[in-house]
């Protein structure tokens, strides 16, 4: 078993680290909507007035 864990460990810590990246991305993301943020602020969105964010509701 250990040998396993040796001969992969470069691939595990990498592993590891971009499925905690991707869980930072998503935490990330979910706090911006329930902030009403968005990564482009609405703006030249076809769907700006209806998506019902704080900004689209300025208009």
């Amino acid at each position: 078993m250990i040998n396993i864990i040796a001969d992969n460990l470069a691939n595990i810590i990498i592993s590891t680290v971009l499925a905690g990246l991707a869980v930072l991305a998503v935490i990330k993301i979910i706090k911006d909507r329930k902030s009403g943020n968005s990564c482009c602020n609405c703006q030249g969105c076809p769907s700006a007035s209806i998506c019902g964010s704080k900004d689209s509701s300025d208009k």
